[in-house]
């Protein structure tokens, strides 16, 4: 919902493109009232645009997870049970099936042999292995390199198996492989700047869906991949519909004009509704996005972070919940949800509190000014926040809390924009003041949160990593080095434990809510499984069908 890009087609230059054309469908889709429905076809409408195919680099999650789940597989997946399934792999490796040695720095990993990549090439163990040079190569703006980074050894054994030995045990590595979709080696290894590769936009991969065409700004047409290894699709055409305004988009998903509306879901005041339509099913499901306030720990005003904590502390963070939300989403003091197994429960909610943000502010030299703003050292503290346009909840949220920086004589104003831009350069290479924005865990559900606070994960300092917020903190690196390595669930419990109060006390992002997500869907729908552990609504597309 919003993970550096590489995709230098730009995205701001895809938008561009994509919001001169008109958003015109093919035949059938947009029709502006109830439709018959078309058992050959499904489309799924969300609010941003995915502009990014690459699996290896930059993400918005939430929507370029859907051409990532159309085109791509990983080594194994996980399920909406939570459990690891094999895919390109022939089994998940464990300590019980030998797949994993007993120290946990030797993994043996058996591949399927009857994948092939949709331009009818085999796919092999050499597919692996170059897809693991792509994401250490420092030349690569390569979304995460959690746990590859750790690997000292990759041996290609034969066509089907492969060897990787670690430098150290990485408890989150099941979950990295997870997470990284694998490409081909034999065309992109013909390819001279990855970041920048046509293949980006128009990419060859294993998965159950072929891209045939893409209109900007409007949407994307997949055809079924008759030769996908877990099985033909059961239906032949799929459709990823971008439609900005989320009102308009639930209009569209009430009169039957799309068959799902995901990503962003219905909007909270409408779930009343959703649930008494007819031929309609509303899914409620949490999901690991935590949504927070984003501070640009390089701009001025939030180097300090008693500034960022009490500007946090000013915060109506319950009534933005429950009046912006309707009480639909969970107020979460971390970036973990609080169901998940290592959430610091003993945090405390000390926001909405403006007479302690205005004496902190005042304690670190922040003085009202004649126009009623605090300055210091000729420095205004004013500055912008930016989500998605056409979010209405993030919007209301965005005006609650300019009302509450406000009183506190802090200036700020509300810069909204399409998703592909708000979410391309302008967050990556961390151009923004604030941002309204939702991240899950970088490392599927394990609690490790290096790649978004690691001083050595600042993307426009280093060249990976998605800690936009350039937040910068040595013991906060030492402990998140720790604990990826510690076998005990209770030592990891403690270990992010204080990680999160040092990010409880220093604010380089203020968490608002975990979220739940209400995606509306035709009931005749069927085969769509919620799942909890990803922020992928699509994540068995192959398997839906219509009744």
């Amino acid at each position: 919902m919003s993970t550096s890009s590489g995709f230098r087609l730009s995205r701001r230059g895809v938008i561009a493109g994509g919001m001169a054309a008109p958003l015109v469908l093919p035949s059938g889709i947009r029709t502006g009232h109830a439709q018959s429905i078309n058992k050959d076809r499904v489309i799924v409408a969300m609010t941003q645009e995915a502009v990014q195919f690459n699996p290896l680099l930059y993400v918005n999650t939430g929507t370029e997870n859907v051409p990532e789940t159309c085109m791509f597989d990983a080594l194994w997946d996980v399920d909406g049970a939570g459990n690891f399934v094999p895919n390109l792999a022939v089994r998940v490796p464990t300590k019980q099936n030998g797949g994993i040695s007993a120290d946990g720095l030797v993994w043996k990993i058996e591949l399927r042999s009857d994948v092939k990549w949709t331009d009818g090439q085999k796919f092999t163990a050499r597919d692996v292995e170059f897809t693991y040079q792509l994401i250490i190569s420092p030349s690569i703006a390569i979304r995460s390199r959690s746990g590859f980074d750790l690997i000292k050894n990759f041996k290609v054994v034969d066509a089907t198996h492969i060897e990787i030995e670690l430098t150290k045990p990485y408890i989150p590595f099941i979950w990295a492989w997870q997470n990284m979709h694998i490409v081909p080696a034999h065309l992109l290894s013909k390819e001279s700047n990855i970041n920048t590769s046509a293949w980006n936009s128009s990419p060859i991969g294993t998965g159950p869906f072929i891209l045939k065409q893409r209109v900007a700004g409007s949407h994307m047409i997949y055809e079924r991949n008759p030769e996908y290894h877990k099985g033909a699709a059961k239906f032949k055409q799929f459709i990823h519909k971008f439609v900005p305004d989320q009102i308009v988009l639930y209009g569209q998903a009430k009169t039957g004009e799309v068959d799902y509306m995901g990503l962003a879901g219905v909007p909270s005041d409408r779930w009343g509704e959703a649930r008494g339509m007819a031929d309609r099913v509303l899914e409620t499901t949490p999901q690991p996005f935590v949504q927070f306030i984003y501070f640009n720990c390089g701009k001025p005003q939030f180097k300090d972070p008693k500034v960022r904590r009490a500007l946090y502390l000013a915060c109506e963070m319950q009534k933005s919940i429950d009046d912006v939300y309707f009480g639909t989403q969970v107020r979460t003091l971390s970036y973990l949800q609080p169901t998940h197994w290592a959430y610091n429960s003993k945090l405390k909610d000390q926001s909405a509190n403006p007479v302690l943000a205005a004496k902190m502010l005042d304690e670190a030299g922040w003085k009202i000014g004649a126009d009623g703003i605090r300055e210091k050292d000729g420095v205004k503290l004013k500055f912008t926040c930016s989500t998605t346009a056409g979010n209405a909840s993030r919007q209301n949220t965005q005006a609650l809390f300019q009302q509450n920086w406000k009183k506190i004589g802090v200036e700020m104003e509300i810069k909204n924009m399409p998703a592909s831009v708000v979410w391309g350069e302008y967050t990556t290479k961390s151009q923004f003041d604030t941002l309204l924005v939702a991240w899950e865990p970088t490392v599927g559900m394990d609690p490790d949160y290096t790649a978004r606070c690691h001083s050595k994960q600042i993307p426009v300092k280093t060249g990976a990593g998605s800690n936009y917020v350039q937040y910068e903190n040595a013991e906060v690196d030492r402990l998140l080095e720790v604990g990826v390595t510690q076998g005990s669930i209770d030592d990891r419990k403690a270990t992010y434990a204080r990680i999160q109060e040092i990010l409880d006390e220093e604010v380089p992002f203020a968490p608002q809510l975990g979220s739940i997500q209400g995606n509306l869907r035709k009931s005749q729908l069927l085969g769509v499984k919620t799942n909890g552990y990803i922020v992928n609504a699509v994540w068995n597309l192959q398997e839906w069908y219509w009744a």
